[in-house]
């Protein structure tokens, strides 16, 4: 694999519960990119929030059913672990690589996986 353009550290994940989504903001390119990093089945996992419908944000919180990343424009859930859509026809939210070490989320910006 390649070495990230930008590798985002983000400390304090530990204390992120199953279930739950918390929005890091990142500058990045002139831009600050939004990414939601959500507990699901123990794991971290990292998406964009631009929801790819209608330009919407995934929400933070709660994950809805305890899983699924949710825009409120019109409530299209997506899956954390692969950004697919979930009971609708939709293109899959952007999932970025994201590894967990020492408390830490390392979320490789350059690359969607």
């Amino acid at each position: 694999m390649s070495d990230p353009l930008d590798l985002l550290r983000v400390p304090g994940v530990a204390r992120l519960q199953e279930g739950e989504a918390k929005k890091v903001r990142y500058p990045h390119g002139g831009d600050t990119l939004e990414i939601l990093l959500c507990r699901v089945d123990g794991r971290l996992y990292a998406l964009d929030t631009l929801c790819p419908h209608e330009g919407g944000r995934l929400s933070e919180g709660p994950l809805s059913q305890g899983r699924y990343a949710t825009c409120p424009l019109h409530l299209y859930r997506f899956e954390p672990t692969n950004g697919a859509s979930v009971g609708i026809e939709c293109a899959p939210a952007k999932v970025y690589r994201v590894d967990e070490k020492d408390g830490c989320a390392l979320v490789w910006i350059e690359e969607a996986v």
